[in-house]
This record gives C-alpha cells, structure tokens and sequence, in this order.
C-alpha cells in the first residue's frame, strides 16, 4: 500500500494580502558547511548529525532578544538532527549528503539540505533504527514592506508586513530488521530580501529492498505547524506639505495583537512488511499579493 500526504499551508490576511513570514537577511560573513559520508561494509555503524542555528537583526544581537523591538526586528531559529545507528552486525549500505549555507537563498536553493539512502539487511535479527528531524521558527515585529521586499511593486499591494511567530516542525523514524530508506530535508530563511517564500520540507519513501523482498520493521512520519499572526495595524496617510513640495507619505504602526492561530500535527506510522511507505510534507509562508485599505489624506 502507497502511503502520501501532501501540506501546503498559506496564510490570508489584512483586505485580501497573504503576509506572513518575510525571512531575515544574511549577516555580513557567511559560511559554508559540506559534509558527505558512504559506508558499504558488514559490520556495526553509528552516525549522527546536528546543527542548531539562531540568527537575529536584532539591534541588541542575541544576547538583546528577547524583547524585540516595537518595529523593523526579527529572530529565527532552525535544528537539523540526524541520528542512525545498528544494533548488531549487518550488510549496510549508507550514503549521506549535508550541505549547510548561511548565505542567502532564494527560491530553489536551500540553507539546510540533507540527503540520507540507507539499505540494510541485519544478520541473527539484528535491527537499524534512524531518526531525521527538521525544524524552523520565526518570530518578527510589524516591516515595513519596502524594507524587506525588493519588488518595487510590493508596496503598492501592501504598505507593512504583521508581526507573527510561526513554527514547522517535520521528521521521521525508522527501526527495522531489512530497510531501504531514502530521506530529504530541506529549509529556507536566510534570504536576500522577503520576494521569497520561508520554507520547509521532510520527505521519506521506503521500498522494498529487492523484488519480492520487502523492508521490515517500523516507519513513522509526522509534522507538527503553529501559526500566530498580527493582521499589521498599519495607517497610511499621503499629503502635501506645501505647494513647493511633493507628496509625503506617512506610515504609523501601532500595536499589533494576535489575530489568527492555526495548530497542525499529522503522524503517520507503519508496521510489518512494507513494500511501499511515502510521506511528503511541505511548509510554505510568504506574501502573496492584495492591496491595503486607501490611504487617508492630510488636511
């Protein structure tokens, strides 16, 4: 039996304007980490993997957040673990690709990307267990749209991104006795400018090993989202100062309070003899268009 679940969440919010997550830009010195591991043997093995990264614009640094402040601030947080491990001797087949980037990325390209194929056949019952685990969470005080968005068209649908704290979190887990696992995760929130979707994704297929032979024991997928958003209480107002002069625009953001909350978890788990076992799991936030209420005039 083919197992697939697809999630797609998209956020609406203020006159029509989807705004949600906008990222968070590069600090000034990036780096690059590339890890790649194979392993065909028969044996025992272990490996692991983990990265928990915060980065902030924060005028204070880290050490300043909390609070952030009352506007143009935010913080995001993400953690990739990775963690396999064989319990007895067994023929093992094991490839993993790690790519980590602090620059920013844009659509298509990824800060965290993890790539795991694991083929194992244990010997007088001896089992495989792996876990992946992928993690995001945003937190930012009300933007100023031109501030974060390179599109100079932007502005016009919408003069201010909300305040929100939103999270995903995506993983999975096997432990069987013959596998052939193959595992993706990927995420998105150091970028350029906000013109760019934050995004996540954890996927997992298990097949069978060989024709007829297929791969026995546990699979376990699951995904858990929490969203919190402002609707942005932004008054624009346009006027003249005096004839002499063009048009001034003046923006005042006031207090944004919580305006919409969504909590999300889905676990799907398999036993037995599994021919087939594919979970798809995606988390996307970005702002997708609509237009503000009319500014209002100066006297």
């Amino acid at each position: 039996m083919k197992k697939l679940a697809i999630l797609i969440i998209g956020l609406t919010l203020l006159a029509g304007v989807a705004m949600a997550d906008h990222g968070i830009p590069p600090v000034p010195e990036t780096q690059g980490i590339v890890t790649s591991t194979t392993i065909d043997s028969v044996g025992n093995f272990a490996s692991s993997s983990e990265i928990q990264w915060r980065i902030t614009d924060s005028e204070g640094g880290l050490p300043g957040v909390p609070p952030l402040a009352f506007i143009d601030e935010s913080i995001y947080e993400s953690v990739y673990t990775e963690d396999t491990v064989s319990n007895g001797v067994g023929l093992i087949f094991y490839d993993k690709e790690l790519d980590i980037e602090t620059s920013g990325q844009i659509s298509g390209e990824w800060n965290i990307d993890a790539l795991k194929e694991l083929a194992f056949v244990g010997i007088d019952g001896a089992r495989v267990t792996s876990s992946d685990t992928i993690f995001i969470d945003g937190a930012s005080i009300q933007y100023v749209t031109e501030e974060v968005m390179i599109c100079p068209f932007a502005s016009a649908a919408t003069s201010g991104f909300p305040s929100y704290c939103n999270r995903a979190e995506a993983g999975s887990t096997i432990d069987m006795t013959v596998a052939n696992v193959r595992t993706t995760s990927t995420d998105r929130f150091v970028m350029p400018s906000g013109d760019h979707p934050v995004e996540l994704n954890h996927d997992i297929l298990v097949t069978e090993l060989i024709d007829d032979l297929p791969s026995q024991g546990m699979a376990s997928a699951s995904m858990e989202v929490l969203i919190q958003e402002g609707r942005g209480n932004i008054v624009v107002i346009e006027g003249e100062v005096n004839p002499q002069q063009n048009g001034i625009l003046i923006i005042v953001i006031g207090p944004d309070p919580l305006m919409e909350r969504i909590e999300f978890s889905e676990e799907t788990t398999v036993s037995g003899d599994i021919t087939t076992f594919e979970k798809l799991m995606h988390y996307e936030s970005m702002l997708t268009g609509g237009s503000d209420p009319a500014p209002l005039p100066i006297k």
